[in-house]
């Protein structure tokens, strides 16, 4: 594909098509059977629903909002909004009733497409929402639609057109509505080359709505001719990598961390394989490659994986850059802990240790929330990350934590609570932990994992121990002094991030 053609999502559908035709785009699973659409079916199906879309557009753009697991219909109703020149709003499916109505108005969204496990809300959020003036079930209605509505042509788009409100979880407050156009989209899809094959098979595991699985599981599949395959629950991604036996898959650490604990554990109980057999057993045998991002990517498990004969890579990004700022080298085995190289067109600088980035994919900015882009972007067009961290001589970035939870001592010292953390990640008897200043004191506070020891007392010795060796490793101002341990996990984010700012729970035991 020449991607100097491409300026639009429309033109990414259209040119597709063109280019791979008959080739399998999409395969999901209904039922006991597997469902397949090429790339020209797809692009039909887009065309009717942008028709049914633009019914309700009176030739002004208009936002549609859609919510469910990860499914053709989604990403049907997905560009058939956006093709037209319309906005989509994808929603996360773990929201309640409340939240959703909330985002809906706040959107101003006109039509809402959504999946059968939302239908029980649909009545509350007729009520609550009277804005919206279509309510299209994603199994049933949009059936309907693509067998009433003709395939309208495309009519050409500006690349400054809006594409996207994807509203951020957040830790504090409300979220915010990223505006992504189509050109911020585009260049995320297009800021890196050779990166994928036709040959490739992709299954997508990840939630739809994070921008992180749709440009680089959904818009790069279009880019290079992929066969997408859409896992259709967590709990089955082991039967589901044997059903589509995908050659590369995105991964967030915890997933990946959790798969290879199985892998060793089958590797206990059957001595006689070796890692790399078994791996080839769990991920369907031909699996390649894993990119990993969203959170902190252990080295000695990026090297795990790379030892047992697959590629693994950490990337980094955000929403509110559509989102890749550096992307993961499966050539790399350095496994320095680092999340890449940043992407051809972006800048980078540091400014008081944090992250700040320019480039074609950086936002538009918040929707309706002036002062929350003003905080966000500069006048020249740098985007604040919120990152710390640093880039080195071979342009690999490498980050330190967050800025807005740096703990600042009363000695000035500044402390980075994740840098500390990390030094606890793979430990099977911690289930969650997150350190903080207590009173001017380092503390760090643990859920453990009980299921493996139920013992308090053990517990207790091996937290005690751990800390004592980390705290050998970090100078004296930066130790942890103050250990906690909790009888029930944190609070998150539906992103399943640690939500920082809440009480503490756990008793002290030093």
């Amino acid at each position: 594909m020449y991607k100097n053609n491409i300026k639009t999502l429309q033109e990414l559908v259209n040119t597709s098509a063109d280019e791979y035709r008959n080739r399998v785009f999409i395969k999901e699973k209904n039922g006991k059977d597997v469902i397949e659409k090429t790339f020209v079916e797809f692009r039909e199906d887009v065309k009717k629903a942008m028709a049914y879309v633009n019914t309700f557009s009176n030739g002004e753009p208009i936002h549609c909002a859609v919510v469910g697991a990860s499914s053709y219909a989604w990403i049907v109703s997905y560009f058939g909004t956006v093709c037209g020149g319309n906005a989509s709003v994808p929603l996360d499916a773990q929201l309640g009733e409340d939240d959703i109505a909330d985002l809906l108005n706040r959107s101003d969204s006109v039509i809402f497409f959504y999946d059968k496990r939302f239908e029980k809300m649909i009545d509350g959020l007729k009520e609550k929402c009277p804005e919206v003036k279509a309510f299209v079930s994603l199994e049933n209605d949009l059936l309907d639609i693509l067998e009433k509505y003709q395939p309208e042509d495309f009519k050409p788009i500006e690349p400054s057109a809006l594409a996207t409100i994807s509203y951020t979880s957040g830790t504090t407050g409300k979220s915010k509505g990223v505006m992504l156009l189509n050109s911020n989209l585009i260049d995320n899809a297009m800021c890196q080359d050779n990166e994928s094959t036709p040959e490739d098979v992709v299954m997508s595991v990840l939630p739809i709505h994070h921008i992180y699985c749709f440009t680089c599981d959904i818009l790069l599949s279009m880019r290079y001719g992929n066969q997408l395959c859409f896992n259709d629950s967590m709990m089955r991604i082991p039967q589901n990598l044997k059903l589509f036996r995908p050659t590369v898959i995105l991964l967030v650490p915890m997933i990946a961390e959790t798969m290879y604990k199985q892998i060793k554990a089958v590797s206990v109980a059957k001595p006689e394989l070796s890692l790399k057999t078994i791996a080839e057993n769990v991920f369907g045998g031909r699996l390649k490659t894993i990119y990993s991002g969203g959170a902190y990517l252990r080295p000695e498990l990026q090297k795990a994986y790379i030892d047992m004969g697959i590629q693994m890579a950490q990337g980094y990004g955000m929403t509110e850059c559509s989102p890749r700022i550096s992307t993961a080298d499966p050539s790399d085995t350095e496994c320095a802990g680092d999340v890449g190289i940043i992407v051809n067109g972006c800048q980078v600088k540091t400014v008081d240790g944090e992250i700040m980035v320019k480039s074609p994919s950086v936002m538009a900015g918040y929707y309706k929330d002036e002062q929350a882009t003003a905080e966000a972007l500069t006048p020249d067009g740098w985007l604040h990350t919120g990152d710390l961290g640093y880039v080195d001589d071979r342009n690999r970035l490498f980050l330190t934590g967050r800025k807005k939870n740096l703990i600042i001592l009363s000695n000035g010292e500044n402390v980075s609570p994740e840098e500390l953390e990390n030094k606890f990640a793979g430990l099977d008897y911690i289930s969650e932990i997150m350190v903080y200043s207590d009173d001017s004191v380092i503390c760090a506070e643990i859920f453990p994992n009980r299921e493996l020891y139920p013992d308090d007392s053990v517990i207790e010795k091996m937290f005690r121990e751990t800390v004592d060796n980390i705290n050998k490793t970090v100078p004296s101002a930066k130790a942890i002094r103050r250990l906690r341990i909790r009888d029930n996990g944190f609070d998150r984010t539906t992103s399943k991030k640690i939500i920082r700012q809440q009480s503490t729970h756990g008793w002290i035991i030093k």
